[in-house]
């Protein structure tokens, strides 16, 4: 419990559907009546399919929160992945919560199953029996469905009953969507056989479609052919003819699954099994009503008003695109999140994300694991308007505080893909708590979606910037952490243009190093010996590089300083010189190596000037180095 209130979690994939919907908003207000608060998890699919973003939905089962909820209540039908409902009952069990499962049966559960067969059943013997029909065809799903096959069967036996046979060449499938409806009534009228009286479909969808058909080849529902629909989707309510139809009672089923919750708190018997009869409406399409076209005009605006509200929302989502995903920096992030979340009137808000969530990259392998205890960037969290800025933590801080004043939280999963980044969540109203109704969940399915992928750009975009650093550090420097010849030409181009902009006399050092010996260290100690011997080398040559230094490897044993200064140049060069001398010497001292780290130099300076050529200071360099160089032995680079 959460300081003695009474928690009912509500897993719900999907909710922006309207026969979800139903159910959530039954069991939303049913516990407002007992006084309970309610945690809805929500997905934006059912995981029918094993693919990346599915698996990324799934995160949403991780944050369960199995040690508050004192009840769970589960749509099974619409968790297409089984594994996933058996390790969310699974986990249940183990937390001793609770759970009742709606439109499937689970073993160990308190399960609410919907009554389909009669309900189809009877609205196939309204048509025998209200409508005379004998000449039917069944507008199937897909062949060997389930649901399909049993409504199929329906029509056979209860034409049987009534001494009749349903012709087989009469059963066409639509698998439940539109376009295979349509292509299957090409396909009957293309076979010749009579009209049938009434065409029973296993779904409104189909319905709907066959009635489209049938009014662009010259045929009215219901007065040349009968249509019967089942399921009582939510757009039906704006088709003419509106459809003879039934519909699952979830307001019932919704109210149901809390009163068996409440039984078991209470310590009171409760049923483990209940079904529950769908409602059957006959309509116009089986001229049971007569169709006034005058209601048409009633169903335009409505629809009219949902369009301009649905644009208006997908405008806004795109300006939440935009500005998100080009944050820069946390801060801005958080506020640009927080702007665009305000819009819809949610009383509590909270972004909590991987605190490594700006740093994922491709070579991260999707996982869903992650969970409410796991420490998170709280990213965003406000609370009746003040707005907290990021801050590290297992929870929101807030989240219980907004639990205790609001009814309902939403929680929904954040991810890039099939990578866990973390949940959103945040505080709704029915409208019947006393605050402003604000669970539009058509809309929030969209929200998140949007949210989730403009958070995948931020990402992104961090990923690439570093990648474009690693990327032209590689392009300036060479392995060694000295700038490498290209590196070295536009970093001193760079300072030269600087140091002519301030127009103080300043002049040019350069000090032209060979390594001493490397092939002798290579030959008798081995390559890894000269990259430890180049290593040396490069530190020397760091421990000089300053403000007004630079220090590259040209390649091989090459090694190139330029000091730009306003001093002396010589008693720079030769100070330069016995710094790096002074460090090789430390080195020698103390690394035990069986040889000695030295070089060979050679000094060069002038002013600075417009057009000063810095190849030729190098050469002059290069030759004085190679003149010192010509007088060490071989014996130098050995410690015998």
């Amino acid at each position: 419990m959460l300081n003695g209130h009474v928690v009912i979690g509500l897993f719900v994939p999907m909710l922006r559907e309207y026969l979800q919907n139903d159910l959530y908003r039954a069991v939303a207000s049913r516990c407002a009546e007992y006084g309970y608060k309610l945690f809805v998890y929500n997905s934006a699919n059912d995981f029918k399919f094993d693919d990346k973003y599915s698996r990324g939905e799934a995160a949403i089962c991780n944050y369960v929160d199995y040690d508050v909820i004192d009840g769970l209540i589960i749509n099974g039908e619409m968790v297409k992945d089984q594994r996933l409902l058996t390790d969310m009952i699974t986990k249940a069990r183990q937390h001793d919560v609770f759970t009742v499962c709606v439109d499937k049966y689970i073993e160990g559960c308190c399960n609410i199953e919907f009554n389909y067969h009669s309900a189809f059943e009877a609205i196939v013997r309204h048509i025998l029996e209200k409508h005379g029909c004998k000449v039917i065809n069944v507008m199937a799903g897909q062949k060997g469905n389930s649901f399909s096959e049993e409504r199929v069967d329906c029509v056979r036996r209860v034409m049987a009953e009534h001494g009749m046979k349903l012709d087989e060449k009469r059963i066409q499938y639509g698998e439940f969507w539109t376009a295979p409806t349509l292509m299957a009534m090409e396909e009957f009228a293309k076979s010749g056989m009579e009209m049938p009286e009434v065409f029973i479909c296993c779904n409104d969808s189909m319905a709907m479609a066959v009635c489209g058909w049938l009014k662009s080849h010259g045929y009215a529902v219901p007065d040349d052919v009968l249509v019967t629909g089942f399921d009582g989707m939510f757009e039906e309510q704006f088709h003419i003819p509106r459809l003879t139809t039934a519909k699952q009672d979830n307001e019932l089923a919704g109210t149901k699954s809390v009163d068996m919750v409440a039984a078991h708190i209470e310590g009171r018997r409760t049923d483990s099994f209940s079904i529950i009869d769908h409602r059957v409406v006959y309509s116009h399409s089986c001229g049971c009503r007569r169709i006034d076209y005058r209601e048409a005009s009633g169903l335009i605006f409505p629809l009219f008003d949902m369009m301009s509200e649905d644009n208006a929302n997908n405008v806004f989502l795109f300006e939440l695109d935009d500005k998100v995903s080009v944050s820069t920096g946390l801060m801005e992030l958080s506020s640009n999140v927080m702007e665009y979340s305000s819009v819809y009137g949610w009383h509590y808000y909270a972004l909590c994300l991987n605190d490594n969530f700006m740093n994922i990259s491709d070579d991260r392998k999707g996982n869903n694991s992650g969970g409410m205890d796991d420490a998170r960037l709280v990213l965003c969290e406000r609370l009746d308007g003040i707005a907290t800025p990021p801050y590290c933590g297992k929870r929101p801080v807030k989240i219980y505080e907004a639990a205790e004043r609001y009814n309902i939280l939403l929680f929904w999963p954040v991810h890039f893909q099939d990578l866990n980044v973390g949940y959103g969540v945040c505080a709704l109203s029915n409208g019947g708590d006393g605050f402003t109704k604000n669970d539009d969940m058509r809309r929030f399915s969209m929200y998140a979606r949007h949210l989730n992928h403009a958070l995948e750009v931020v990402s992104s975009q961090s990923v690439m910037k570093k990648v474009i650093d690693r990327l032209q550090t590689l392009y300036k420097k060479d392995h060694t952490g000295l700038l490498n010849r290209n590196g070295f030409y536009t970093t001193i181009k760079e300072r030269l243009d600087s140091a002519l902009e301030e127009g103080f006399r300043t002049y040019l050092v350069i000090i032209s190093m060979d390594m001493d010996g490397l092939k002798t260290i290579n030959d008798n100690y081995g390559h890894a010996e000269g990259d430890v011997a180049i290593n040396a080398i490069a530190a020397a040559l760091k421990s000089v590089w300053g403000d007004e230094e630079l220090c590259a490897r040209f390649g091989g044993d090459e090694f190139t300083i330029a000091s730009i200064c306003s001093a002396d140049p010589q008693d720079r060069g030769i100070e330069i010189t016995a710094k790096i001398k002074e460090h090789l010497q430390r080195f020698n001292d103390t690394s035990g190596k069986p040889y000695k780290v030295r070089g060979s130099y050679g000094i060069w300076f002038e002013q600075i000037t417009d057009g000063l050529d810095v190849d030729m200071l190098i050469k002059h360099a290069d030759d004085l180095m190679y003149k010192e160089k010509s007088t060490h032995t071989e014996s130098r680079y050995s410690r015998q």
